[in-house]
């Protein structure tokens, strides 16, 4: 995959430009590594007019004067060296090789050309090549500044070269063009449900300098994805925006813009999202994610409050560097490093986050790879991240890989790329099977729409999923308010409170059980919610005892945790707690079993700082069954802890 002009690429460009007038207004010290000097006075003359021909990009005029200078001169090192600098930069890679050799030929251990020549060979993907001359330099003494660069040459051209031998499937399929066009596309952004792909379309006939990036959006209909239309104003403008990341239910986009008005530097993150059907006016994040330096690729995790992005912030570890900010009731929170773990001396970037919340895809040129930006991919531990694993050749080859997204289920990735004979022209959009090996959790989702039990009202309310053994926010989200509905992710391989929760309304709890095992199909629930009055009871879900005891399992603190917190939210209310049981066992046993469970919700509530004037506790035993005692499932759910609006000051 290449680098073609993008927003990315632009800020790219803008870079190099500035170093280019750099270097003219110092034009004795760009010389200076190039030590290889000629005595002829006319070799030396030709040779600075090409040095300034290539400083103002004139690469054709400068090897015209080079290849003048070196037949006044044939054994003029410093012409050679450039001779090869400038192939290179072209992409002329095979005359940059002969270059360096014929430098090689006068001069067999001048390091400048055994490098380049491993730098040539490697992007041919000749890696055996690259190594024969790169292993010249491994007991050098004298690399000076070459030495960092040598090293990471040289682990990329180790591992390419043994990546090679043991290719990864890829087999990637041209989105067709409905998504692709004669113009450019990429940044490829999915909904969890895989029914919208978002992603940056340029036209791709007119200059990088002008600003022509918008997003669009095509749906997945009928098995088919239809044709992409432009989101319209106020998202697209006549700036650029791009490098975007879409919430699980597509109703919040986080995007990349350049240079737009009220930015804080050259590149900021935005954020818009829908209501009634409609975007709203962009906002910029503000501080302290967006800086005066560049801050770009921001990714959201499935939590809603986690954002993940690029950024060439100082205090990094070197060129640009992954980071994350967490969003609190006071705003985004100062962001924090990935750690050494992931960025390295060189630039990571492209982060996306899976919604399983723990598996991330970055692109790296810093980590042991086939050259230039290979994609990675790492999970989140205790303890930080695991060490990132190269996605392998041929997925990675020698050039820029980036713009990965992988779908919910894991076995589906989406990419960019303009390298390949079967796209529409520029960069297009590919989907390809993902292997086993990289894949992240599978991930199902909760769908449903929220609406009032009486008069079926569509209702705004907050949607929350959290882990029940640490208490960890999974995913959160709202109702739509005109339909009522909604989309949050779940995970695999866990166990999970969900809770749903408006003003004026009874708290709704459910658990989803999907310990050691994988889900991929979702759940589709109708969520009634009953408004706060005087005698409305519920089901608190998620309060768990082990069997014939009282003693709260650590898997209720989630629930209880959300029930004081409904209760702080509405403290005109009283409330009394119920312990129910089924029918085995005697009638008393059961009574007091019922009457201590209840006690024990009691107890932790007045903890959690709830006022016991506010609330009683009542055990009911076997009295009040909810379904039949004659199958398990009928006695679990009569095994239950509910509460009552028992008033209302």
């Amino acid at each position: 995959m290449r680098n073609k002009w993008n927003m990315y690429a632009l800020y790219k460009v803008m870079r190099f430009t500035l170093l280019a007038l750099l270097l003219l207004l110092n034009f004795p010290s760009f010389g200076q590594q190039y030590p290889g000097g000629s005595k002829n006075k006319k070799a030396s003359e030709l040779f600075g007019q090409a040095m300034r021909a290539n400083d103002y990009l004139e690469y054709e005029k400068a090897l015209g004067l080079l290849d003048k200078a070196l037949k006044k001169d044939a054994y003029f090192l410093d012409a050679w060296l450039l001779k090869g600098d400038i192939h290179q930069r072209i992409g002329q890679k095979d005359k940059a090789l002969e270059a360096y050799q014929s430098l090689l030929s006068i001069q067999p251990e001048n390091k400048f050309a055994i490098y380049e020549c491993g730098k040539v060979l490697s992007s041919l993907q000749r890696y055996d090549e690259a190594l024969r001359f790169l292993n010249q330099l491994r007991s050098r003494r004298d690399l000076g500044n070459l030495q960092s660069k040598f090293e990471l040459l040289h682990q990329n051209a180790v591992f390419a070269s043994e990546s090679m031998k043991h290719p990864v499937p890829f087999d990637p399929v041209n989105m067709g063009p409905n998504i692709n066009t004669e113009q450019e596309e990429y940044f490829p952004g999915l909904t969890v449900d895989e029914q919208k792909l978002f992603f940056t379309r340029r036209d791709a006939s007119v200059p990088i300098t002008v600003q022509n990036e918008d997003l669009f959006i095509s749906e997945f209909r009928s098995g088919l994805w239809s044709e992409a239309v432009n989101l319209g104003e106020p998202v697209n403008t006549r700036e650029n925006e791009g490098a975007f990341s879409t919430s699980p239910d597509g109703r919040y986009l986080f995007f990349t813009a350049c240079m737009r008005p009220g930015g804080l530097g050259r590149c900021d993150i935005w954020v818009t999202w829908k209501e009634n059907d409609q975007w709203v006016k962009p906002l910029n994040i503000g501080a302290p994610i967006n800086t005066k330096h560049w801050e770009s690729q921001p990714t959201i995790a499935p939590d809603g409050v986690t954002i993940y992005f690029a950024s060439d912030r100082p205090d990094g570890y070197g060129g640009s560097d992954i980071w994350k900010s967490t969003r609190t009731d006071r705003g985004w929170s100062e962001p924090e490093n990935l750690g050494p773990e992931i960025n390295t001396p060189q630039d990571e970037e492209f982060p996306f986050i899976h919604p399983d919340g723990q598996t991330l895809y970055f692109t790296s040129t810093g980590h042991p790879g086939m050259g230039n930006r290979d994609i990675f991919v790492t999970r989140k531990t205790t303890g930080g991240w695991e060490v990132p694993v190269n996605l392998g050749y041929p997925i990675n080859q020698y050039g820029d890989e980036y713009n990965f997204i992988v779908n919910r289920k894991g076995d589906k990735a989406y990419f960019a790329t303009n390298s390949r004979t079967d796209g529409f022209g520029g960069m297009d959009i590919y989907e390809m099977k993902l292997y086993e090996a990289v894949r992240p959790v599978v991930v199902s989702y909760v769908k449903g729409n929220i609406y009032d039990a009486e008069t079926r009202q569509k209702l705004t309310a907050q949607v929350e999923l959290m882990r029940l053994s640490d208490g960890e926010l999974i995913s959160s989200t709202y109702s739509e308010k005109r339909t009522g509905e909604f989309l949050i992710p779940l995970p695999s391989n866990d166990r999970y409170a969900f809770k749903v929760e408006a003003d004026g309304y009874l708290l709704y709890s459910a658990n989803f059980s999907l310990e050691k095992t994988s889900r991929d199909e979702p759940y589709i629930l109708d969520i009634p919610l009953k408004k706060i009055k005087i005698n409305e009871d519920m089901v608190l879900e998620n309060i768990f005892f082990e069997t014939n005891k009282f003693e709260l399992l650590p898997d209720s603190k989630a629930e209880l945790n959300y029930f004081a917190g409904f209760l702080k939210k509405n403290p005109m209310i009283k409330i009394e707690i119920s312990g129910h049981t089924d029918n085995i066992g005697s009638v008393s046993a059961n009574q007091i079993l019922s009457e201590k469970r209840a006690r024990s919700v009691y107890d932790h509530l007045i903890d959690l700082g709830i006022d016991d004037s506010r609330i009683s506790f009542k055990g009911y035993g076997d009295k009040k069954p909810r379904d039949s005692n004659d199958t398990e499932e009928g006695r679990a759910n009569n095994r239950r802890t509910e509460f009552k609006i028992t008033g209302i000051q």
